[in-house]
């Protein structure tokens, strides 16, 4: 090889070596992904989007963004203790900069929450009328919220922006709750101004004959049957876990068509048709069923019949080296039986009886566990309504 030539291949060699990226200490990530772990377990529980890159000067810089100030502060924590030279760019959702209002109210039925600011995204997960949300982020007129259960997802144009001050004056209102499985909204001449389900949340603003007259998040005003609604906080307190009411009420669901990410009476997936049984006992649950599975207290189901309540909640998966993941959720209604949203298309009913026509076999060979839910501790993942800071 010539000298030249066998410069320039070494000068090449150089420059290449030189320009590689460089990379995060292994140790850094670990401690990273651990905190991310910690903090979410379930992804779209909360967001830390966070990464760690190395610049040129060796600087390692945390860029991304959370909805967890307690996130950030552990991570840039980890940082201080590595002794390394870092840069923090983690945002804290909201960014007041693009989020002025940090609160909203949904003001369609059963609002669609998506997992991406986009049409065609996958449904996550819906919200009712009159629910709270908080406002994360905005983009291309689609607003990232976090409901009550801390689950988070994207929304368009259904949601009436609030202030904190205005959120409170929402909250000090005296408000209706509709207690109806499906209804309408009408003007003084009869006139259909919206459809409500189970669950949604309106202002009452006076009286009219057998209805009440009634404000929608959005401005919108109505009337609803005084029949089909209840006082917000007497519902709320006076809720309850109690077996045969919350099996009267999921029956109230059969034959409803299996949707994935519905939580509302017109259609749900098998974890939210049984957060949707709860919340009717005054109790917000997380949202998916592998979540589900984590709170209430273990049940036995060697033999289910002989230990099961009415309310307990079925969880079915499989078991991989004793790590249970869990793929479906129902409840158990008493006399062998439990009632689930199927994914072959809708609101069933089955036994774990053989000698029943609506006896699975399938089903019972991948039951995993139950939890008994009808008395609880509150904290993350079981609430009551009536003391979640949001409603009141």
């Amino acid at each position: 090889m010539k000298l030249s030539n066998y410069l320039i291949l070494l000068l090449g060699t150089t420059v290449i070596a030189g320009c590689q990226k460089k990379e995060v200490p292994a140790v850094l990530q670990g401690q990273l992904d651990s905190i991310v772990a910690e903090m979410v377990p379930q992804s779209a529980e909360s967001i830390c989007d966070v990464m760690l890159s190395v610049s040129d000067d060796g600087t390692i810089t945390a860029k991304g963004e959370t909805d967890l100030p307690e996130a950030k502060n552990a991570i840039i924590a980890m940082l201080e203790k590595s002794g390394e030279s870092y840069a923090d760019s983690i945002t804290v959702l909201p960014d007041p900069a693009v989020v002025q209002k940090p609160w909203g109210l949904i003001t369609v039925s059963a609002c669609n929450i998506r997992t991406r600011p986009s049409h065609a995204a996958e449904l996550s997960t819906q919200a009712l009328m009159g629910t709270p949300v908080k406002i994360l982020n905005k983009r291309n007129g689609w607003h990232m919220v976090q409901t009550p259960d801390s689950y988070t997802g994207w929304v368009r144009s259904t949601i009436t922006e609030l202030t904190d001050d205005e959120m409170a004056a929402w909250k000090s209102n005296e408000r209706l709750f509709y207690t109806g499985h499906t209804g309408v909204i009408t003007d003084s001449k009869g006139e259909t101004v919206s459809d409500i389900v189970f669950g949604a949340i309106v202002v009452k603003s006076g009286s009219r004959g057998d209805n009440w007259t009634v404000l929608l998040p959005d401005g919108r005003t109505g009337e609803v049957k005084k029949k089909e609604a209840a006082d917000f906080r007497s519902w709320a307190e006076g809720a309850s876990t109690e077996p045969a009411g919350l099996v009267r009420f999921a029956r109230l669901f059969m034959g409803t068509p299996y949707l994935w990410g519905g939580t509302s009476v017109k259609g749900v997936d098998c974890s939210g048709f049984t957060k949707t049984i709860y919340y009717y006992g005054g109790v917000i649950m997380t949202r998916d069923a592998s979540a589900q599975f984590r709170y209430g207290d273990e049940v036995n189901t060697e033999k289910p019949c002989a230990t099961l309540i009415p309310g307990d909640l079925l969880y079915f998966g499989s078991d991989r080296n004793g790590r249970k993941n869990i793929t479906h959720t129902g409840m158990y209604i008493g006399d062998t039986e439990y009632i689930h949203a199927s994914g072959s298309g809708m609101v069933i009913i089955n036994s774990f009886d053989s000698t029943r026509t609506n006896y699975s076999a399938s089903l019972l060979d991948i039951l995993q566990g139950a939890r008994r839910v009808t008395g609880f501790t509150e904290g993350k993942g079981l609430q009551r309504v009536s003391g979640h800071s949001w409603y009141f």
